[in-house]
């Protein structure tokens, strides 16, 4: 008999069909079009699939890793909305905690864009 966590598991599973969407938006329709504007709202409709589809892979890990890392920052802001009020009153103005400042930034800023570009981000860090 299979364990409970087999009998909840969905096939295909989400990442799939999204992933299978996808595919065939890009592999089968978009070489089919000739209208121009409909042809890149399909391109556009086939990217925000895949970045769904990364998006969901990834879990909730990125938000957890940027929440954590923000909190380590000088003054440990505990959302983005502080952190700009720290950046206001010139708690990232020294040298050190505008380095931290720019490589927390830096992390965040890769992580978001893996999920739109991931090719870029392979190419930028290779």
């Amino acid at each position: 008999m299979a364990d409970d966590h087999d009998a909840f598991e969905q096939h295909p599973s989400v990442q799939d069909l999204l992933e299978a969407a996808q595919e065939h938006l890009a592999k089968k329709v978009v070489p089919a079009l000739t209208d121009p504007r409909l042809r890149f709202e399909t391109l556009v409709a086939a990217h925000v699939l895949g970045v769904a589809a990364r998006e969901l892979a990834r879990g909730d890990g990125p938000a957890r890793d940027f929440a954590r890392g923000r909190a380590e920052l000088p003054g440990a802001p505990a959302s983005d909305a502080a952190l700009c009020d720290l950046i206001d009153a010139g708690a990232f103005d020294g040298e050190a905690e505008g380095t931290a400042l720019r490589a927390w930034m830096q992390a965040r800023n890769e992580l978001s864009l893996f999920a739109w570009n991931p090719l870029f981000v392979m190419r930028v860090k290779g």
